[in-house]
């Protein structure tokens, strides 16, 4: 699809909450509270949503299957306190698939609340820093927006699959390249028995078998309904390793200058007006993206240099799930690597590191 097709018919990709889906989440809510049931506790079984679950179930379909993108709106977030949001949303992700944990720290629900991008420490989504086009660590992401009262913030999406048509005819050299491994550091996120860096190429042509194989020359290969195209990318943390590793003592490789070019045409394509599809997400609003199939972005953001006033809600603040569909795609032998299993189920994808206790952070 083209970011500007998809902009002229927002019907193919939304969905606003009907009073008795809504009306069937504050009932969810009130069982699960009375219940005493810890978010990250929650199930489809605890958070029981008989009309709502069959939609979210078709529209997971179209995520894996179909378009890749899908936005859901009125979440009716300002009348809820901070744990029926969170249970709203996370509950509603359970009849998605499976969560992920998305740090070291374990965290399932992760909280963009612009924090400062230069602490090096700190990862890009959680701070007011641009975020380049890039895939997550999972097959799925939602993101679920509280408030947005900043300047900037806004959301933007690509086909993967139309970049690749697009960079057969326009640059071919580009696409071979980016069909070839490039380092990737982990960023101190390093699973057991994994090294600090890994290879990893941005566009993989596979079986949809679930054999994992992929082809000698992808690019040159005229693929057919038996192969599917997946993408998995993230350039800062392309940019990190060769900022924090070098050869001679980590074996990492420089960029040639033909990887970076490939990374620059890349990213122009994902910012072409006719591809990318722009966004603001509002409070109530309900993101999902299959990161498979779509790169997304977010521009850089400011707040009113006024200030706030003492116990206003932070300007910014999106809540984040990463999850494993139980319908999700094969995937690559070789994207094990990063989702540390291929396999579906609740093992696949996520940030996984020794010692690690996924848990639930309302704040």
């Amino acid at each position: 699809w083209r970011g500007r097709d998809l902009a002229a018919d927002p019907s193919r990709w939304t969905h606003v909450l009907t009073s008795d889906e809504i009306a069937e989440l504050d009932d969810a809510l009130r069982r699960a509270r009375a219940g005493g049931v810890d978010v990250i506790d929650l199930t489809p079984e605890t958070f029981p949503l008989p009309t709502l679950a069959p939609r979210l179930r078709r529209m997971r379909d179209d995520l894996v299957h179909g378009l890749g993108v899908y936005l859901i709106r009125g979440l009716p977030v300002e009348r809820y306190d901070r744990w029926e949001t969170c249970a709203a949303f996370y509950g509603m992700g359970t009849h998605m698939g499976w969560a992920c944990p998305q740090n070291a720290a374990g965290h399932v629900l992760g909280h963009d609340l612009g924090r400062d991008p230069n602490d090096p420490a700190t990862r890009t989504y959680t701070t007011s820093a641009a975020q380049p086009f890039h895939t997550d660590s999972a097959d799925v992401v939602g993101l679920c927006c509280l408030n947005n009262d900043v300047v900037g913030g806004d959301s933007m999406v690509a086909s993967v699959v139309e970049i690749w048509n697009r960079m057969r005819s326009e640059s071919p050299a580009a696409l071979r390249t980016l069909a070839e491994p490039f380092p990737v550091d982990r960023k101190g996120e390093i699973p057991p028995g994994c090294g600090p860096t890994y290879d990893m190429p941005v566009f993989h042509v596979h079986r949809g078998d679930g054999s994992g194989s992929e082809p000698a020359e992808p690019t040159l290969m005229n693929a057919g309904p038996e192969w599917l195209l997946s993408g998995i990318y993230d350039r800062n943390f392309i940019a990190s390793a060769q900022a924090r590793f070098d050869v001679e003592n980590d074996g990492v490789p420089r960029l040639t200058s033909a990887q970076t070019e490939a990374l620059d045409a890349l990213d122009a394509m994902c910012l072409d007006d006719d591809v990318c599809l722009h966004m603001r997400l509002e409070p109530g609003d309900i993101q999902w993206l299959h990161n498979h199939t779509t790169l997304h972005a977010r521009t850089a953001y400011g707040v009113d240099p006024g200030g706030r006033d003492a116990g206003e809600p932070p300007p910014r603040h999106l809540l984040r799930l990463w999850i494993t569909p139980p319908n999700a795609r094969p995937l690559p032998a070789s994207f094990a690597t990063r989702f540390g299993s291929v396999t579906v189920g609740p093992e696949r994808g996520g940030i996984r590191v020794e010692g690690q206790t996924p848990y639930c952070a309302l704040e």
